[in-house]
């Protein structure tokens, strides 16, 4: 597995703030969607485990390869 830095956010009160990167380890791209009036938009996802062991998607704009 290869290891990544990702950036995240967090919604507060309808705002997005940034918070610090993470480095975690890549496990593989994905497929995630969003459902819309008209169907589903699919998208590429980033799957990374975390430090701690949680696993996470991000889209690839926010990560970046570190090895």
């Amino acid at each position: 597995m290869r290891t990544v830095e990702v950036r995240r956010f967090h919604a507060v009160a309808g705002k997005r703030e940034e918070l610090p990167p993470v480095t975690g380890k890549f496990h593989q791209w994905g497929i995630a969607f969003e459902e819309f009036e008209t169907g589903p938009g699919n998208y590429t996802v980033a799957i990374v485990e975390l430090p701690d062991g949680t696993i996470t998607t991000h889209i690839p704009d926010f990560v970046r390869f570190l090895d």
